[in-house]
């Protein structure tokens, strides 16, 4: 069953043709990672699904929520925020607020929780990612890692349809990453769906269902691992997954 469509999305800064009429389609419970030489347009693709890149033209449908978005009205744009959550590269946390506050705000801002019923889903989501020990820590009492894993339970905590994770572990130590692409993992596992950005082949090819290879500001490829890591069709995608795999 298909859960999330994206037709036609296409996107310029000034005359910079950034993403040249995209489509992917997402299933239920499906993991799509997006790989790609960085100015490719990916993340800009992912930032364009809950409109914090709103795209100059295209079709977003998730569920039955249909969005042109070149008429998008501020319903539209809310109904596919309130489905979707974003893990940032940079993780976006309030310095000022706790972990726990962090993951609590949205659910009591956005979606009007009392602070006790947000407060209960956050600690539980906290729980999840390993952070049950750190609820009243400040972000700079934090590790990047854990930092990371606050902005993955701040997702979490909305329960989203879709999950969107920009390039999750690219601001973080080597030895954080490992931390943070486990709590991923298991969230895939529980059969949410995700489209994800990343630079990490290995991970890229063990939890995801599909891979799409990104070049030029469209999907040039697009297979099971299998097909990307191991049957490589198009030259570029050969040329990039060289360039990567000899890091």
């Amino acid at each position: 069953m298909i859960m999330i469509s994206l037709e036609g999305i296409d996107k310029s800064f000034g005359k910079n043709h950034v993403l040249q009429g995209v489509d992917l389609t997402v299933d239920t419970g499906e993991v799509v990672s997006i790989i790609g030489a960085s100015g490719s347009g990916k993340s800009t693709f992912l930032r364009t699904i809950n409109f914090l890149e709103p795209a100059d033209s295209g079709i977003i449908t998730l569920d039955d929520i249909r969005v042109d978005t070149k008429k998008a009205e501020k319903k539209d744009i809310l109904a596919l925020c309130r489905n979707t959550a974003m893990v940032f590269q940079s993780y976006n946390l309030f310095r000022h607020r706790t972990a726990l506050e962090n993951v609590m705000e949205a659910l009591t801002v956005v979606q009007g929780k009392s602070r006790a019923e947000a407060r209960a889903i956050a600690e539980a989501q906290l729980e999840r990612v390993g952070l049950s020990d750190r609820l009243n820590y400040y972000p700079h009492q934090l590790s990047g890692g854990q930092q990371q894993r606050v902005g993955i339970a701040r997702a979490l905590a909305i329960e989203p349809k879709v999950m969107l994770l920009d390039e999750p572990t690219s601001a973080l130590d080597p030895e954080m990453v490992g931390g943070v692409l486990d709590v991923i993992r298991s969230i895939a596992e529980q059969g949410l769906t995700m489209i994800i950005v990343t630079h990490e082949m290995a991970f890229a090819r063990e939890v995801s269902d599909r891979v799409a290879f990104f070049a030029d500001g469209n999907i040039m490829e697009i297979g099971t691992p299998s097909d990307i890591f191991e049957h490589t069709k198009e030259e570029k995608t050969k040329q990039f997954l060289k360039n990567m795999l000899s890091h």
